[in-house]
């Protein structure tokens, strides 16, 4: 099951950029490398660049909407 989200995102250089991203895992990562710290990514194929990335959750910038209590769910449980 994939999910598609759109997002703004702050990189490890502090850069930012709008991602599209059918994501299809969300993994905890002990190593990540590239100056990220140990945390929860998210893991798809970004249509930007074109391949398969990660994200860490912690850099994932949402914009603030208070009309909604819920901004982004990865899968619903019942």
């Amino acid at each position: 099951m994939t999910i598609q989200a759109q997002f703004t995102y702050l990189n490890h250089r502090g850069e930012t950029s709008k991602r599209t991203v059918d994501i299809d895992s969300i993994e905890f990562h002990r190593n990540p490398g590239y100056g990220y710290q140990p945390g929860w990514f998210i893991s798809g194929f970004d249509h930007h660049r074109v391949a398969r990335r990660s994200f860490a959750l912690s850099r994932i910038a949402i914009p603030e909407d208070e009309s909604k209590n819920v901004v982004f769910r990865l899968l619903d449980l019942k």
